[in-house]
């Protein structure tokens, strides 16, 4: 029996941002849906599943935090982790819904932590990964590995 490969949603509308992040992910070989906003981002959460969630906080239509409270109200049956990928400040950030967002990716990120961020989140931990994201320069991504991802375990995808 042929097993699916994980599937990921990159919502960004800055275009060099999502380009970037969609040829992260393919190359990762996982299933990726790009998309421009928020309503965009909310159509694909109707039809598919994802692994991941990959959200700009700051588009048009409707927002980041739109789509988080998309999420809330309508739960989908296997809970993807949602990332926000943002320059806001922490002031800003602490708005959003920690039930929902397990982490985030400040702007400018690391090419190589995200595609090991996003390989932790659909297959769990492995040591090289979680070795490398430990000792990020980026604070965010050391409290994402440390606190979040060990409470969450391995995903069964």
């Amino acid at each position: 029996m042929k097993r699916e490969r994980a599937r990921v949603l990159v919502a960004d509308d800055d275009q060099s941002i999502r380009q970037l992040l969609c040829t992260i992910v393919r190359r990762e070989h996982y299933e990726v849906d790009c998309v421009a906003d928020g309503v965009q981002a909310v159509e694909h959460l109707k039809r598919n599943e994802y692994a991941v969630i990959l959200l700009d906080l700051m588009m048009p239509h409707l927002d980041g935090f739109g789509v988080i409270d998309y999420l809330k109200r309508n739960p989908p049956a296997a809970k993807p982790i949602v990332l926000v990928i943002t320059a806001y400040t922490d002031q800003k950030f602490k708005k959003v819904d920690s039930s929902i967002v397990a982490g985030v990716l400040r702007k400018p990120f690391e090419i190589a932590e995200v595609g090991s961020m996003i390989r932790l989140c659909v297959n769990g931990f492995d040591s090289e990964s979680s070795h490398k994201l430990h000792v990020s320069k980026d604070k965010a991504i050391r409290d994402f590995v440390q606190y979040q991802m060990p409470r969450r375990g391995s995903h069964d995808n």
